[in-house]
């Protein structure tokens, strides 16, 4: 893959992971504490899967361009509590 087509999918997966995190505010002050650990399961999947399934395998070909805050050795249940709380960028 071309370097710079790589750029600017980690930069688009960070940016949709950035929208999906600020979605959990609002989301949190509109429905009941049920349905919002149901949602943030969600996002944690969603963000899980680009982590793995895009920024990963970019990564492999161009590890200076996988995100700092990714920390690879976390136990795998720390991925199910729920996404981060911070911007990937």
């Amino acid at each position: 893959m071309d370097r710079k087509i790589a750029e600017q999918i980690v930069a688009l997966v960070n940016s949709q992971i950035d929208q999906l995190i600020s979605t959990l505010e609002p989301v949190e002050a509109a429905v009941s504490p049920e349905e919002f650990a149901a949602y943030k399961r969600g996002i944690a999947k969603v963000i899980n899967t680009f982590d793995v399934e895009v920024i990963d395998k970019v990564a492999r070909e161009y590890p200076d361009l996988k995100p700092a805050d990714d920390d690879a050795d976390a136990p795998e249940h720390e991925h199910e509590a729920g996404p981060p709380k911070t911007s990937r960028n």
